[in-house]
């Protein structure tokens, strides 16, 4: 675990987007708008201005979400001592559109890959066992999905006070749903880093994302307080483990 001023440093010289994880996200990333909006082109009969506005709102959500999930998943890296690079995931994408086409749009996963972590030796010297580590690993993974409940849960605290507003229940659903395919145990998925990593964490993984799904999909005003208590109790235990 590095300082923060060796943190600032390793981000000003290693935080980036390499050009093979912008050639894959930005065609990933209005394919999964796409899909995210398919079910929005209408109620009744097509409309391609209606279509347009929705999918620019959802490519929005979906850019800004992901970008903000990776970015979480680099830092931590970084703070670790590893380098964090995104592999996308073709395969997922097109088995994503095919569940999308044949339910019309109203199961869409989200199946873009996940990080690969690489060991950063020269930043490790002194550290105690330095040396790639599957925890280490599993617990960068982990973030990614944290990331994604953390965005849902100020998107839901934002539908509270604007209930009808549809960008925010689109936000919500979307980043709820990256984290509950991410969990999944496939080898492109953060979701297998994390079961190898540490059974312990996988587990509670998935227990964190079905009690922030409960508490915040309902959009109940208990569930709200609740997953604003749970989180913020968590915090606070985060911050007094790793001050």
């Amino acid at each position: 675990m590095v300082k923060r001023e060796e943190l600032q440093v390793l981000i000003r010289d290693y935080f980036r987007f390499e050009k093979q994880e912008i050639s894959f996200l930005i065609p990933a990333l209005l394919l999964t708008a796409f899909m995210f909006s398919f079910n929005d082109w209408g109620d009744t009969e097509f409309d391609i201005a209606l279509g347009i506005k929705n999918f620019l709102i959802a490519l929005i959500i979906v850019a800004f979400s992901v970008l903000a999930r990776l970015s979480w998943q680099k830092i931590d890296a970084l703070k670790k001592g590893y380098k964090a690079e995104f592999k996308g995931w073709w395969t997922g994408i097109i088995i994503a559109l095919i569940i999308t086409l044949i339910s019309k749009g109203k199961v869409t996963p989200v199946l873009m890959g996940s990080v690969v972590a690489s060991f950063m030796v020269r930043h490790r010297l002194g550290s105690f066992r330095y040396g790639f580590s599957y925890f280490e690993n599993a617990l960068i993974s982990f973030w990614g999905i944290i990331a994604n409940l953390i965005l849902s849960l100020i998107f839901a605290v934002a539908l509270y006070f604007f209930p009808e507003n549809t960008f925010f229940q689109q936000a919500l659903l979307f980043n709820w749903v990256m984290a509950l395919c991410a969990i999944l145990p496939l080898p492109q998925l953060d979701g297998l880093n994390i079961y190898f990593g540490s059974r312990g964490l996988y587990y509670l993984t998935i227990v964190i994302v079905a009690i922030a799904g409960i508490l915040l999909l309902t959009q109940t005003q208990l569930g709200l307080i609740l997953a604003v208590l749970i989180a913020a109790i968590s915090a606070v235990v985060l911050l007094l483990a790793n001050p």
